[in-house]
């Protein structure tokens, strides 16, 4: 009786071959490819949900102080500046908040009271009675460069602001 060895008729493999390497790096690239442009889109998307919710916070506030501290409360947007200020309605006093909206955010568009004209034609303005109504309705829409858009609307008799998703 003889002893088989069975490594000799057994062929190990302790690699991958080229061919396997080349195949799983396209099918990787592929992927990729596919989903790199999703989550861009989904971080455009995410950044402009996260600025509008917070216009819409800032907003509230007005209306909220002005009713806490009898006071006119003024909400300024500069649409092609991409910032906004928060500020009572006493020029000799500070502002009370000045945002600067992320870069990704490309576009402004609102219907809310433009009060001046030339240089200052895109600041459009929204008052807050000492008993919190606003001086109108209106909204405003922000925009990125892939062309999603969001809507903030506030609400004249009651001065909801609300986010249109």
């Amino acid at each position: 009786m003889g002893v088989i060895n069975l490594r000799t008729h057994i062929r190990t493999r302790s690699a991958f071959s080229l061919i396997e390497l080349l195949i799983v790096l396209s099918l990787l690239s592929i992927l990729s490819l596919l989903a790199v442009p999703q989550l861009l889109r989904f971080n455009d998307r995410w950044v402009l949900q996260s600025s509008a919710h917070m216009l819409a916070n800032d907003i509230r506030r007005m209306q909220r102080q002005s009713v806490q501290e009898c006071s006119e409360y003024i909400f300024e947007l500069h649409t092609t500046q991409f910032y906004y200020n928060l500020r009572i309605n006493d020029l000799t006093k500070p502002t009370i908040k000045q945002v600067f909206l992320d870069p990704k955010i490309t576009k402004i568009s609102s219907n809310l009271q433009k009060p001046h004209i030339g240089n200052m034609a895109d600041l459009c303005v929204l008052r807050f009675s000492y008993l919190g109504s606003p001086n109108q309705a209106g909204s405003i829409v922000l925009e990125t460069n892939s062309g999603d858009t969001i809507k903030l609307t506030v609400d004249v008799t009651t001065g909801r602001v609300k986010v249109d998703d």
